[in-house]
């Protein structure tokens, strides 16, 4: 079994046809599904209430991939007007 499925709990993974396509579900079940748009200034709160619940790409994408990705985030800078909203300034 791949260890993304076993990671994320089978959360992700809806199709019970590996040939079905997402797109054509999505359109013939539109009152199953929403779409949920985050204002980009809160990207960076949402990412740390994210990472305290340990839900980071670490866990979602095990291996290589999954750490290289949480530390390209972890160590690069953010958007200079973005502040971290537990700061006490």
């Amino acid at each position: 079994m791949d260890d993304r499925i076993v990671n994320q709990f089978a959360i992700f993974s809806v199709m019970s046809d590996p040939c079905a396509l997402l797109d054509d579900w999505l359109r013939r079940h539109p009152n199953l599904w929403r779409k949920v748009v985050n204002p980009a200034e809160i990207k960076w709160e949402i990412r740390d209430k994210l990472d305290q619940a340990n839900i980071t790409e670490r866990e979602l994408f095990p291996g290589l991939d999954g750490l290289s990705r949480w530390l390209k985030r972890h160590y690069s800078p953010r958007h200079p007007d973005a502040r971290h909203f537990n700061d006490i300034n």
